[in-house]
């Protein structure tokens, strides 16, 4: 019996269709995963099963709940019953900045709220105990959600997700910001879950992260599902080159050569140089006694397993985080006195607290020039120049169709690739990188990483920080492995 039934459903946002006579039946003991270049409307289609967008009223047919008792066209009371983990959620929790510890932020889901005043009943403390020792996070229970990494909240939300039993378990790049042993974990809970627990829908740009427990895969395409079946007959038409010719373009430029590593003087004068720095947040050390230095002609790779720091060294660089007195902290030449304009002036950044920062559905144009003086939005009229250098940085990352976009209504992944135009607008000499590939689909990793070379060889600094060693751009020479907020290896990349 199905769960949700949609029959040839439209969304329109802004004007645009994002979803065009979509029709799929979830039904019980099956899962699903959703494969889609960005933009192809896969984070649309999962709040369309949850209830978060409504078809447009000239769909004919339509959605159909079948969760709990007779069937309803209305998601009211179904949505209670459909959780989700996803890129917005996690961003919901980090704009807000409160300092809520993670256990009050799991306890949360009972409610369905964004946050708990209280504590539950002996059973309901009982399952967050529960939850919190299958997913491995008991250790982060104290923790503010604040502090802690992007991997280590999205356990925390998926903890929140599941606490209160959903009937449906919707997952949108679940896995983005996890370390290689998390993500593994991470996958694991996953088959277990589509094994046992609530039928769950994966949507995903890794086809490695389609577990074998899950059932089913549709594949999506423009808005519109160009094909749907049974897992490995799916995955079968996913190597065909009639799917990367038709079906997903992104994945055949995907597959195109990549290019050497940019060729690059080591060891001329310093660009970032960090000695003996110790940085707390709120009161817990997070870097300990770090000595680094980045040479002109060097581009590092800042690699390690969640919590080890690297999303706080990466903000340290930029000025926004503090160290701690007795260290000291050199940027590209500037007096340590200097003000944070000047710095922001040499150093464009791109990570998913920046990403968390853009609340409102301004043009994208606007998030692209916003570069040019490192704000969020503009508060200027841009002239020619100025609008001419936007466009040449969307043009830079294949991205130009998104001019006029509103920033709400794109994909995580298409959002990611314009606050990277952003970064660029300025013509930075410093380019940090905070997990830049995620939301990205594989031809737009390809993409960026062109572009990265080609920063590389016009005597850009790269420092980009990842889990996915695999994603690092050729240019990469050096590499800082931090663990615990410590230095384990700095030096030419292994």
């Amino acid at each position: 019996m199905p769960l949700v039934t949609l029959e040839r459903v439209d969304v329109r946002l802004s004007g645009l269709e994002i979803l065009s006579r979509v029709s799929l039946s979830l039904r019980h003991g099956e899962s699903w995963a959703i494969l889609g270049g960005n933009g192809a409307g896969k984070s649309t289609l999962l709040r369309l099963l949850r209830g978060d967008e409504q078809p447009t009223p000239e769909t004919r047919a339509g959605r159909r709940y079948r969760l709990d008792g007779p069937a309803s066209d209305s998601p009211i009371g179904a949505r209670e019953r459909i959780a989700l983990v996803s890129p917005e959620q996690q961003d919901a929790y980090r704009r807000r900045e409160w300092d809520m510890p993670a256990e009050r932020a799991i306890r949360s889901g009972f409610a369905g709220e964004i946050w708990s005043d209280g504590a539950r009943s002996a059973a309901e403390e009982r399952r967050i105990d529960e939850l919190c020792a299958q997913l491995e996070i008991a250790h982060l229970r104290q923790r503010g959600v604040v502090t802690l990494s992007s991997g280590e909240l999205r356990r925390v939300l998926l903890a929140r997700a599941l606490v209160a039993r959903p009937a449906l378990l919707l997952l949108d790049e679940p896995c983005d910001g996890l370390d290689p042993e998390a993500r593994a974990a991470f996958l694991r809970t996953l088959s277990r879950l589509a094994r046992r627990g609530p039928p769950l829908v994966l949507a995903t740009h890794r086809y490695e992260e389609i577990v074998p427990a899950i059932d089913k895969v549709a594949l999506l395409h423009g808005g519109a599902i160009v094909a749907q079946g049974q897992r490995e007959e799916m995955l079968a038409l996913l190597r065909t080159p009639l799917w990367r010719a038709e079906g997903d373009p992104a994945a055949e430029r995907a597959g195109a050569a990549t290019p050497t590593r940019a060729a690059g003087k080591s060891g001329g004068r310093a660009v970032v140089e960090l000695d003996h720095v110790q940085v707390r947040l709120d009161g817990a050390p997070v870097l300990h006694d770090l000595s680094w230095t980045v040479r002109r002609g060097e581009h590092w790779a800042v690699v390690g397993p969640n919590g080890a720091g690297k999303s706080t060294l990466l903000r340290l660089v930029a000025g926004e985080e503090q160290a701690m007195p007795g260290g000291r902290v050199l940027r590209l030449g500037l007096d340590p006195s200097a003000g944070v304009d000047p710095l922001r002036a040499r150093v464009g950044m791109v990570s998913p607290e920046l990403q968390a920062r853009f609340r409102a559905d301004i043009p994208a144009e606007e998030v692209v020039l916003s570069g040019l003086t490192g704000s969020i939005g503009i508060d200027f009229t841009p002239r020619g120049r100025q609008l001419r250098e936007a466009r040449q940085a969307l043009a830079r990352l294949e991205a130009a169709g998104l001019w006029g976009r509103g920033f709400l209504t794109l994909s995580y992944g298409e959002q990611r690739l314009l606050l990277l135009a952003r970064a660029l607008v300025r013509r930075p000499k410093l380019l940090l990188l905070d997990e830049p590939m995620n939301g990205l689909d594989p031809g737009a990793r390809a993409i960026v990483g062109r572009a990265l070379v080609s920063l590389a060889r016009q005597g850009v600094t790269l420092v980009m920080a990842t889990h996915h060693r695999a994603e690092l751009t050729p240019a990469v020479s050096h590499e800082l492995e931090l663990r615990a907020g410590k230095v384990a290896y700095q030096g030419v990349r292994r």
